[in-house]
């Protein structure tokens, strides 16, 4: 996991990130906090991108693409920063997304293993807590009910996914054709790693989960957060622009823009927290998240138990007044109470704090900046969580006058020890 954050204003946009990156394997997750998330898209123009969440693309370190993009992109610029994003997505297809079909396939048959994998799984689990007796009963009853709950597990999931945007690339994907795709090796992978699963219901219910979800902006296992930070030529003010990038399918990437943070005369500031931003969300709001999703659920769990109380209490002696009581619209007092509580989060904390932000100095932006990562590192190592923000803190500035500019910066080398870096970097 990690920490990034971005703040705005009209002088420049701060950028700074953890050094951590979680890495999984058999023998469980270790955490190394040597790595590098903030880059130059250019070395000539006030651009960057920030990487956040998984560190490759499919198998390919998103370093490398970046720095092979960069060094194409030479001393080439873009009118505005969406350019930057466009021209770097069309690199990308360009470049045959810098892995092979047989490894683009392989993650495709990945998602369809450990997603058949992990509802079976589940579907054993609920049968377990449904049936105090299954041990008991025969093989044949069993596979039975783990059965029938799969398919109410796939079923729910189908038409939950359904609900969820759909990636612009793909709504004209059709059954058909994904059919044509991968339907025999979800048809192999099935038949040889699930057989107890495998019936004709099942399959088809199963397939056309991940045939939904391919179409979704739903993400599952490995997926990348890209935020496109800077300036374009005609640009006066920055912008950011945050990405999440998943797979291929159908030789297309999926991916979608998750949002587009702008500095104009009507948006004169601005704080994006990226990946773990719950400490972050705290102190710009005024409450923790933590706290703030149950208090509504506990408050409205509260107001029905006391209306209850006071039906039983009346309905006896008072059956008229009870009934009055009995009509009152809970849902509708709790959504006042939800938004009286967000107006005085807005008013007292987060409005504040942006008008501060707009107009904080470059120095100031920096600084904030490096202690939001700090004060999420903090939390992460006096907390019994996992410490999955931690390392140096990387810190850049970028200006419209002054570029691209390092406040602080962590290397694997000593620059004093390789002038040829330094020497050769505008030549590459």
């Amino acid at each position: 996991m990690t920490a990034v954050i971005g703040i705005l204003n009209k002088n420049a946009v701060a950028l700074a990130a953890d050094s951590a990156v979680t890495v999984s394997g058999s023998n469980g997750r270790k955490i190394y906090n040597t790595a590098n998330k903030i880059f130059t898209l250019s070395k000539y123009h006030p651009v960057s991108i920030v990487i956040y969440n998984s560190a490759n693309f499919i198998t390919t370190p998103w370093e490398i693409i970046v720095k092979i993009y960069r060094n194409e992109l030479g001393d080439k610029s873009f009118p505005n920063l969406k350019d930057y994003s466009d021209d770097f997505f069309k690199f990308l297809e360009e470049r045959e997304f810098f892995n092979t079909p047989e490894t683009i396939n392989h993650s495709i048959q990945s998602l369809i293993y450990h997603s058949f994998n992990e509802l079976s799984e589940m579907a054993m689990e609920k049968a377990i807590e449904d049936y105090s007796d299954l041990i008991t009963k025969s093989q044949k009853e069993r596979e039975s009910i783990y059965k029938e709950n799969l398919l109410s597990i796939i079923e729910f999931q189908i038409q939950k996914i359904k609900s969820e945007e759909k990636l612009s690339d793909f709504k004209s994907l059709t059954k058909n054709k994904f059919d044509e795709i991968i339907g025999a090796e979800l048809d192999e992978i099935l038949e040889t790693e699930f057989s107890d699963f495998n019936t004709k219901k099942i399959k088809a219910k199963f397939s056309s989960l991940i045939f939904h979800y391919l179409k979704s902006k739903v993400f599952r296992g490995q997926w990348t957060g890209l935020v496109f930070a800077g300036y374009g030529d005609d640009d006066i003010y920055p912008t950011t622009i945050s990405t999440k990038i998943s797979d291929i399918f159908d030789n297309k990437i999926r991916f979608y823009t998750e949002h587009v943070e702008k500095i104009d005369d009507g948006n004169n500031g601005s704080i994006m927290p990226f990946a773990q931003r719950d400490v972050i969300d705290t102190l710009i709001t005024g409450i923790s998240p933590d706290i703030n999703e149950p208090l509504f659920s506990t408050f409205k769990s509260f107001l029905h138990g006391y209306n209850d109380h006071l039906i039983n209490l009346l309905e006896k002696d008072q059956p008229k007044l009870a009934k009055e009581i009995q009509e009152i619209d809970i849902n509708q007092i709790c959504s006042q109470f939800v938004s009286e509580i967000e107006n005085v989060k807005e008013i007292k904390h987060i409005q504040p704090t942006v008008n501060t932000v707009s107009i904080l100095s470059k120095e100031d932006l920096a600084e904030m900046a490096e202690s939001l990562i700090y004060l999420t590192y903090l939390k992460r190592r006096i907390s019994s969580d996992e410490e999955s923000v931690g390392g140096p803190v990387d810190v850049a500035i970028i200006s419209k006058g002054d570029g691209f500019i390092w406040i602080k910066r962590k290397h694997y080398f000593e620059e004093n020890h390789n002038p040829h870096f330094i020497k050769n970097y505008f030549r590459t």
